[in-house]
């Protein structure tokens, strides 16, 4: 299955049904729909920078303040931070839209950033300006 990295900072799935041209691809997408009263899957030609593999499998049925979470809202992956944790829930901000919205564990997993060819926690990554020997 493929992710494709959409604006807003979403993440969705789905297959390539076909290939355009050597940068290009035609994704038909799981959970976005043409419009709010089809059933017709949502298709869109994309360019193949925006295409990665989804994310390994997590198992984690718990989080804590302050960390960096995709949250399964609105048919995709949001990222976000968690600022409120409750008994069974996790309160989560998204920078982008300056919303806070509540989730079950289940609707989360940890923020990944795609960098130098894998999945790798933001916290992984070298700071912006410094030096790589």
């Amino acid at each position: 299955m493929t992710m494709v990295l959409r604006d807003l900072g979403t993440q969705v799935h789905g297959p390539v049904v076909k290939k355009k041209s050597c940068s290009k691809v035609l994704v038909e997408y799981e959970t976005l729909m043409e419009d709010e009263a089809s059933r017709k899957s949502l298709r869109e030609e994309l360019e193949l920078v925006q295409l990665k593999p989804s994310l390994p499998a997590e198992d984690r049925d718990s989080y804590q303040l302050n960390e960096e979470v995709d949250a399964y809202y609105n048919d995709g992956w949001w990222e976000g931070v968690i600022t409120e944790v409750g008994d069974d829930e996790y309160i989560v901000f998204f920078r982008r839209t300056s919303n806070q919205i509540a989730f079950k564990a289940s609707q989360l997993r940890l923020h990944r950033e795609w960098y130098n060819g894998e999945w790798v926690s933001p916290f992984g990554l070298p700071e912006t300006g410094s030096e790589v020997n």
